[in-house]
């Protein structure tokens, strides 16, 4: 049962991170007016990036091993068991 969570977990992750930099970018040019080639709008759009960061590496420990990027977990189930890799390859990575 817990494969299933892994899995549940890396679509939800990977679908919130490829949205995450286009919310970001949204949010300080849009939102917060500040113009697309201005240093300030430049920095907070840094600063929010690496929030967001901190929020995904939350995010993967509290779900126990959720990621968003694939050759992380190519990078583990290589160094597993063959079935460890089947479930990997076969499952983890098609659903992110």
């Amino acid at each position: 049962m817990a494969g299933v969570g892994l899995l549940v977990s890396d679509l939800i992750i990977s679908f919130m991170w490829v949205w995450s930099g286009t919310l970001n970018s949204i949010f300080v040019y849009n939102i917060l007016g500040f113009g697309r080639h201005e240093p300030s709008g430049e920095v907070i759009k840094c600063m929010l990036s690496i929030l967001v960061l901190f929020f995904f590496a939350f995010l993967g420990k509290i779900t126990k091993g959720g990621a968003y990027n694939p050759l992380t977990v190519l990078a583990d189930a290589i160094s597993g068991d063959f079935r460890h890799f089947i479930f990997n390859v076969g499952a983890r990575i098609p659903a992110q």
